[in-house]
């Protein structure tokens, strides 16, 4: 069994500590707000008081915080990760980042001669509890292939995309797509609202058409506002504004409206909510 290092004990990071813990390795967190990490503590989890104390002996360190800014705090400096893990050691990032400050990061992390892999993370908070995560890797397929016991604690899929990067730049794609995947659903079902369709049978025959897991998580959160979060709508807008920028010159209309709609939502108070609140229909 190997000593894991997870820094970010929030949905992901701390279902990843948890079945971690459950399949035998020995796992060290560290959290911003240390008593947000009781609950991994309580599963068996070493709390440390910095994040390169957490990375100190570790075999592979886990990073899943919100954003650039809180992940390049827990990365660099004598307290960060590269300063407290060996060279031996595998350093991953499972946020959700922009593809600068991951290309920053690994170059950084290649500088302290330290095998660096970019995987964020797609499942919500269900892959994450239940260890079944998809993990979206970017980097060397070797080192991937070193640390595959560890991944099989955590996921049900690995996908390598390409060299480092390129697991975050999917995952932007993938979140621009579901974005407008939502606010499509909202659309359409305003529509039929409009045209007096009965909207259960509206809903059960889109699910049943169309399938797929955002279909579905739309059509179950519609009109409701989920009080679990399972990926927070301020986060979502975070990512999207991630893809914008990732697309650079290239146009974008779909993404555009999306990230509008998403801004006004969170504008209204409901960042806290689950992004599908988006695909609620106007009444």
């Amino acid at each position: 069994m190997a000593q894991i290092a997870v820094i970010g004990t929030g949905v992901i990071g701390g279902g990843m500590a948890v079945n971690l813990l459950r399949n035998g390795h020995q796992v060290a967190v560290w959290n911003r707000t240390a008593e947000h990490a009781a609950e991994v503590v309580g599963a068996g989890a070493t709390l440390a008081a910095t994040p390169a104390d957490a990375a100190r002996g570790a075999d592979v360190v886990f990073e899943a915080t919100a954003d650039d800014v809180s992940s390049r705090s827990v990365w660099l400096g004598d307290e960060g990760i590269i300063a407290g893990s060996a060279e031996s050691a595998t350093l991953v990032t499972s946020a959700t980042l922009s593809p600068g400050w991951v290309a920053e990061l690994a170059e950084a992390c290649r500088s302290a001669a330290r095998p660096f892999l970019d995987m964020p993370v797609t499942g919500g908070r269900a892959g994450a509890e239940n260890g079944a995560l998809i993990m979206l890797a970017g980097g060397d397929e070797a080192t991937l292939a070193s640390i595959a016991d560890v991944l099989d604690a955590v996921s049900s899929t690995v996908r390598h995309f390409g060299p480092v990067g390129s697991g975050t730049q999917f995952k932007l794609v993938l979140n621009a797509l579901q974005a407008a995947h939502l606010v499509a659903f909202g659309e359409a079902m305003a529509m039929a609202r409009s045209a007096g369709l009965d909207l259960d049978e509206v809903g059960e025959a889109l699910v049943d058409r169309l399938g797929g897991p955002v279909t579905t998580m739309a059509w179950a959160a519609h009109g409701q506002a989920p009080a679990r979060a399972n990926f927070a709508l301020t986060w979502a807008l975070k990512d999207l504004r991630y893809a914008s920028a990732m697309a650079g010159d290239l146009p974008t209309p779909i993404l555009d409206v999306a990230v509008e709609r998403l801004s006004a939502a969170e504008a209204d108070g409901l960042g806290g909510h689950d992004w599908t609140v988006v695909a609620a229909a106007s009444t």
